[in-house]
């Protein structure tokens, strides 16, 4: 990226580093409590964490799509740096995990290079969490062209956008989660999940405009609205049933639109924040990625004490070993190589793509 152009995906914006945070532990709860009988049906809905990293994703890189300039080597040098390292060492100690099982370390080449995305089992093998990260690093790679094509033109970012529906509404409307058909697949492929980044950078879009105070509380009342609503259907009437009526492969876009709504009325004029909260904010986000990947592993390291630690013991406590292993491997081992790959990144040429 050239040194003039905006640092947009190495800027802090602690309003963004909080949601982040929000997106971590709503995918942490899902995974830890919304089994249990006391569980608030609601918040069952809480997978959908994995749709508000997708809309932040948008959010952050939007600023490309709408002119500014991205030298794609410098950039995509940062996202290796940003997001692989921290994954192979997720990734190591779930391989660990299987050994130690006694399971076979199936599929640990197309885990090292992100092409596990076939099947549900294959997806799943190791850690169900990373099934979202392809889609991430394909939109990654493709962001460069979707730059290109947008060229700061708001036709083409809505022409880019309306297909990105059409094609989501289809493939989702199409798809088999029991049959796991291709278009089942495609839909947790950038085909199905660009939709949910451009709803965000939509939502950077909107927070350029200077809204004011009333409007911004309309979309934050609006998106809550919109994502309770959804996670009513969905209580009620769980996958079964929504995968037999209209709504069949729509659910987690709507739930990125309702987080859009939010991210873009959270986004004022946060000057004069208290200084804990703007703390509390980076640091929930920047633990949000660590904790995304190493939350199954504490709890499974965990569950077989649960005799000893109890019922509600086994998730508190693999919740307090996520932290510290999510500051852990921030602080020797996650930040050092995004650190590192900052600086090479600065070192190459400052062409850009308009």
């Amino acid at each position: 990226m050239s040194s003039s152009g905006p640092r947009t995906d190495d800027a802090t914006v602690w309003p963004v580093e909080a949601w982040r945070g929000l997106a971590a532990w709503m995918v942490v709860y899902s995974h830890y409590w919304t089994g249990a009988d006391s569980s608030w049906p609601l918040l069952r809905f809480t997978f959908t964490g994995v749709d508000l990293f997708f809309v932040l994703s948008g959010f952050v890189f939007a600023p490309y799509l709408f002119g500014g300039p991205l030298a794609a080597g410098a950039f995509a040098v940062r996202r290796f740096f940003r997001i692989y390292p921290a994954y192979f060492l997720a990734l190591l100690i779930y391989f660990g995990l299987a050994w130690s099982d006694g399971r076979a370390l199936a599929y640990w080449w197309q885990h090292l290079v992100f092409a596990y995305l076939q099947s549900r089992e294959m997806a799943f093998y190791y850690n169900p969490v990373f099934w979202s990260l392809p889609s991430e690093v394909e939109f990654y790679l493709l962001l460069p062209l979707l730059a290109w094509f947008c060229r700061a033109r708001a036709r083409n970012f809505a022409v880019l956008a309306l297909a990105a529906l059409l094609m989501r509404a289809c493939i989702g409307y199409a798809s088999d989660a029991q049959a796991e058909n291709s278009a089942y697949i495609w839909m947790h492929h950038l085909p199905g999940m660009l939709l949910e980044f451009l709803l965000g950078a939509c939502a950077w879009w909107l927070s350029q405009r200077g809204l004011r105070g009333h409007v911004r509380a309309l979309l934050l009342l609006g998106g809550l609205a919109l994502w309770l609503t959804l996670a009513a259907g969905f209580a009620k009437f769980g996958d079964a049933g929504i995968n037999t009526s209209l709504a069949r492969g729509q659910m987690s876009w709507l739930a990125a639109l309702a987080f859009a709504a939010m991210v873009t009325a959270s986004m004022g004029n946060w000057q004069g924040a208290p200084a804990p909260l703007v703390q509390a904010s980076v640091w929930a986000g920047r633990l949000s990625y660590g904790s995304y990947l190493f939350h199954i592993a504490a709890l499974r390291l965990l569950q077989p004490y649960a005799s000893a630690l109890g019922q509600q013991g086994v998730p508190l406590a693999a919740a307090l070993l996520t932290l510290l292993a999510a500051w852990l491997a921030y602080t020797l081992w996650e930040n050092p190589w995004r650190k590192f790959g900052r600086a090479l990144a600065a070192r190459r040429p400052a062409g850009s793509v308009r």
